[in-house]
């Protein structure tokens, strides 16, 4: 307690700074991590179950949205006021793309042949091949579903590599495909980044409490006579940049670890 009461306004200040962080982190990420739902769009929609239905709801910059999926293969997407859809999905063996179409290392005995409307209008014929946790759409003429750029223009449109306007929000093929299939359920954040970003804050408060100490002691490699040893300028300017430096970078661990 001495050794506290000892410190100045600015150490006490770190000090004070790092318990906070631990504290007011733990709690955010007990509950970050406590959410586990469907991942889309950096969101997490959380399922729950509505007269027969699977809904994964959730607020997606700031709007709410949710996928309603409902026992007869249908999917209806709803962002604040918007809504997207119906979209059903058929198992349909003759949409699968003939061998010689597809390129290479694609396995058609590994596919399975589907089709997605949205609405009356067809989303993706074709064939779906599982790839580790990801799905592989190819189209019925063997080449690959949605594989192309998109970028974002000044005005905040999101443009394809053609220039056509684009939706960020719609969902694709995949999306549908995985939502009637049951999606893999993750979270965000990560208590190994918390652990992290604990240590260091646990360092932090050691080498501001026993500052002098941990000084003399790496003294005693260089010189004689190191408990008499007394910190310069420049020792003491770089502590405190130190210091500094550290909480702030404990600070951006434990938001990254959130994302």
């Amino acid at each position: 307690m001495n050794r506290i009461k000892s410190l100045n306004g600015y150490q006490k200040g770190v000090l004070l700074l790092m318990i906070a962080m631990v504290i007011i982190f733990t709690m955010f990420y007990a509950k970050t991590i406590s959410r586990v739902g469907f991942a889309y769009q950096g969101a997490i929609l959380v399922p729950s179950q509505e007269n027969g239905s699977t809904v994964y709801a959730g607020k997606i910059e700031g709007e709410q949205a949710s996928f309603t999926v409902t026992q007869d293969q249908t999917v209806v997407f709803q962002y604040g006021d918007k809504t997207y859809g119906p979209y059903t999905v058929k198992k349909d063996s003759t949409a699968l793309p003939n061998s010689e179409d597809l390129k290479e290392g694609a396995k058609l005995e590994d596919m399975i042949g589907v089709e997605i409307l949205q609405g009356d209008s067809i989303l993706f014929r074709g064939g779906i091949e599982k790839f580790g946790d990801h799905n592989l759409l190819y189209n019925e003429d063997g080449t690959l579903h949605s594989f192309g750029i998109s970028f974002v223009i000044n005005n905040g449109e999101t443009r394809d590599a053609d220039g056509n306007l684009i939706d960020p929000m719609e969902p694709d093929a995949s999306t549908i495909w995985e939502l009637i299939n049951g999606p893999q359920l993750t979270h965000k954040g990560q208590w190994y980044t918390w652990f992290g970003a604990v240590v260091l804050c646990v360092l932090n408060g050691i080498s501001i409490l026993f500052a002098d100490e941990l000084f003399r002691w790496n003294m005693r490699f260089h010189i004689r006579d190191a408990e008499n040893a007394e910190p310069s300028d420049w020792e003491m300017c770089s502590r405190y940049i130190a210091w500094t430096v550290i909480a702030i970078m404990t600070l951006a661990l434990f938001i990254m670890g959130l994302q």
